[in-house]
């Protein structure tokens, strides 16, 4: 895929809009005046933000040339930015073709940061996305109550409406939200992470049956759930750089959630498995960068239209 200057210098803009801080000003084509020149200098990314009490300024440069960036290049750079010019905190090189090795011997010793695609040339690679599906599996119910008014309970799940403010909602609904919240409380998620059971504890739940309508009763609802997961892959174009000083592949996702899952779910080449492992082996142990979601299966839907589900991304 061909891209244009402008069309890198905002490659490095989006990476950089992922990597820093909310509070960060990131700015494309930014001018600013120089303190010694006092010319107006072009500034491809500028990053400005406060960490602290200190402000902090990061300049951004995207070199989308057909050779390698020479040891000339960084010495511009530090009469531009590491001077009394724009006086930067840091600076940092993107470079379609890469660097030569003096330029990243120097630039290493200035604290330059260098980017540049993981296939020169090739800033973006079809990469393999893995989508996890959970389905609400197995359950162990426990329901009590401790109260001294007279209570009702039901041994099938499904003669509970339980009451959630001005919802009425489904036992089933109940333990789902409680899931995804659960999911989303974990540190971190990725595809060689197994998550088959959780314990929902939902107390002082008010509930009504279904076999005595308008009598409404109170318990703590003790529930343990298999997970059962499903594991759908599709390869998309995504940036896949690489960070010269730290020598580490970084995958920009660049399309947002809901439409990778769209394009995975909906497409007719997917490839699908029912085993973590399976997936792991044939797709994510040899790729050079893989993209990960998880959703999970709305069983109230599942119920009323198994063809047409609905997911929440965790």
């Amino acid at each position: 895929m061909e891209i244009t200057a402008i069309q890198f210098e905002k490659l490095l803009l989006e990476f950089c809009k992922k990597d820093f801080p909310p509070g960060f000003a990131i700015e494309h084509d930014y001018k600013q005046t120089g303190n010694e020149s006092e010319n107006k200098r072009q500034i491809d990314v500028r990053i400005k933000g406060r960490l602290g009490i200190a402000e902090i300024l990061i300049c951004g440069e995207a070199k989308n040339w057909s050779e390698p960036v020479g040891s000339e290049v960084i010495d511009a750079l530090v009469g531009k930015y590491l001077s009394g010019e724009i006086r930067a905190n840091k600076v940092i090189l993107f470079s379609n073709m890469g660097y030569t090795e003096p330029a990243i011997t120097r630039a290493k010793k200035l604290g330059i940061e260098l980017l540049q695609p993981f296939t020169l040339g090739k800033p973006f690679l079809k990469i393999p996305y893995v989508i996890s599906v959970g389905t609400l599996g197995l359950m162990m119910v426990q329901v009590v109550y401790d109260g001294i008014q007279q209570n009702s309970m039901a041994i099938d799940t499904g003669q509970y409406i339980i009451y959630k403010g001005s919802e009425r909602i489904s036992f089933l609904q109940m333990i789902y939200r409680n899931i995804i919240s659960s999911l989303k409380q974990l540190p971190e998620m990725n595809v060689r992470i197994e998550v088959g059971k959780i314990n929902v504890n939902e107390s002082s739940v008010l509930y009504e049956l279904k076999s005595q309508p308008n009598l409404r009763y109170n318990g703590h609802f003790n529930v343990e759930v298999d997970l059962n997961w499903d594991f759908f892959v599709e390869d998309i174009e995504d940036a896949v750089l690489f960070h010269v000083n730290e020598e580490k592949i970084l995958h920009l996702q660049l399309l947002e959630n809901h439409s990778i899952m769209e394009k995975v779910l909906l497409s007719g080449t997917k490839r699908n498995y029912e085993s973590r492992s399976s997936c792991i082996i044939n797709e994510v142990e040899n790729a050079v960068a893989t993209g990960f979601l998880i959703a999970l299966s709305d069983p109230d839907q599942n119920l009323i239209d198994p063809h047409r589900p609905l997911f929440t991304i965790i």
